[in-house]
């Protein structure tokens, strides 16, 4: 009987602990769904995940990567840690070819990653230091990778499947939220076409008064010449 009681006792502490980290996972999204929601451009919402995921999740580096189509590159937009100035600038910003290192491969894949030992994954490219552990999550904007989640760390075996599920769930948060601020600039861009168009459409009426009217005062101005003339005056 005391053994089941033990083992009913550990089962329900094992579900209270599960709850409370459930519970966690819940806020630390929250957090970054409300700080996400007041950013209006890009580059301002990668330096927020980037700063977020170094303060919540008590990583030691975080590095966000885009992918530049045009060059097959990955390009590093914004770093929290070591990489990083207190002005938003990245030290030494580096370019991984679409499927060169961990991130490479990830951003051509479409695949997370958990590395436990970068010392035994011969894609590691080291950075700004040799670290041991690394994750790496795509971000994807309807089934197509533009960018990468990275993050480092000193210790082996640090990141876990608590780790990979809020950084996915953060992915896509961040993907959503690109869409959104590309759709909103598409429709301001319109919208500055419709009024240029509108302007340009107005000058041109303009012109068209001005012929039409420089002709008749031209005509005018004589007929009054003529009018003098004839009263010799």
């Amino acid at each position: 009987i005391k053994k089941r009681e033990a083992e009913k006792t550990a089962l329900q502490q094992l579900k209270a602990a599960g709850y409370r980290e459930q519970l966690e996972i819940e806020q630390i999204i929250n957090h970054f769904a409300a700080s996400m929601n007041s950013i209006s451009n890009i580059d301002d919402l990668l330096w927020d995940v980037a700063k977020n995921c170094i303060s919540k999740l008590k990583f030691e580096d975080c590095v966000i990567y885009l992918k530049d189509e045009h060059r097959n590159v990955l390009i590093q937009k914004a770093a929290w840690g070591p990489k990083t100035t207190e002005e938003n600038k990245i030290i030494n910003p580096i370019e991984i070819p679409l499927g060169k290192g961990i991130v490479g491969s990830v951003a051509l894949t479409g695949k997370a990653e958990i590395i436990t030992d970068t010392a035994l994954d011969e894609r590691y490219i080291v950075d700004d230091v040799r670290r041991f552990s690394e994750i790496a999550i795509p971000v994807n904007i309807n089934g197509v990778v533009t960018g990468v989640i990275d993050s480092e760390h000193a210790q082996k075996n640090f990141y876990t499947d608590r780790h990979l599920q809020i950084l996915q769930t953060i992915a896509a948060l961040c993907a959503g939220k690109i869409e959104t601020i590309n759709a909103e600039k598409q429709t301001q861009e319109k919208e500055m076409e419709v009024l240029r168009l509108n302007k340009d459409f107005a000058t041109s009426q303009l012109t068209a008064l001005r012929m039409q009217m420089n002709p008749h005062f031209i005509f005018n101005a004589l007929n009054s010449i003529q009018h003098y003339i004839n009263k010799q005056d």
